[in-house]
């Protein structure tokens, strides 16, 4: 029987290449600030990643400031679904504070934190920026609370204690975060973290069962 001859790939749509020239343009941005931090985060330096010419990165983004904001959008829409997961988690756990904090730290402690860290720290002199982030992390809070209010419920029937408490246990694993960030995982003591956690376990779950 003859072989087949080969068939022809289909062509790409110009969406489909949009959206693969788009990816690629994010993930290099999100490699570089890990590896380089904001400032080594340059234009030629995302496209020399990515593959692609200058004038790609400003056809599908404009400015370095609209690159950096869509790329800590998409970090934060897979930080959304990572959250809610943990959330998920901790409602079919026995010891749902404990689970919780847990699965929050795993998600903390990865190394695309470090892409948070450098752009929450460029908004502080960088206003343009700050406006398009803004409503990023807003939305990251809105997409949460109905999940959290679920899982808490303790907590949630009391409104301004669920959210001192949810706004606690993100701050303190964030801090946690920027040191592991700041110092690296060399400098890391596993014992030292396991501690702060159990505290901050205890911590969440006093605040939870307080009349």
């Amino acid at each position: 029987m003859p072989a087949r001859p080969p068939q022809p790939r289909a062509r790409r749509s110009q969406a489909e290449r949009t959206a693969e020239t788009r990816g690629r343009l994010l993930d290099a941005a999100e490699r570089a600030l890990i590896e380089v931090g904001y400032y080594g985060t340059s234009t030629p330096e995302v496209c020399k990643r990515a593959g692609v010419s200058h004038g790609s990165l400003l056809h599908h983004f404009g400015t370095r400031e609209a690159l950096l904001a869509a790329t800590l959008e998409r970090l934060y829409e897979r930080r959304t679904a990572q959250v809610l997961a943990a959330l998920e988690a901790a409602g079919r756990s026995r010891d749902r504070v404990r689970t919780l904090v847990e699965r929050m730290w795993a998600i903390f402690e990865a190394p695309d934190f470090k892409v948070v860290v450098e752009l929450w720290l460029a908004v502080a002199n960088e206003p343009g920026l700050r406006r398009r982030v803004l409503p990023v992390m807003r939305a990251f809070d809105a997409a949460i609370q109905p999940t959290a209010a679920r899982v808490l419920p303790e907590l949630a029937r009391r409104p301004r204690r669920f959210r001192t408490a949810v706004g606690m246990l993100f701050d303190l694993l964030q801090g946690m975060g920027l040191s592991r960030v700041a110092f690296g995982r060399d400098a890391a003591d596993p014992a030292h973290d396991a501690a702060e956690r159990a505290l901050l376990v205890r911590l969440l779950a006093s605040v939870q069962d307080e009349p």
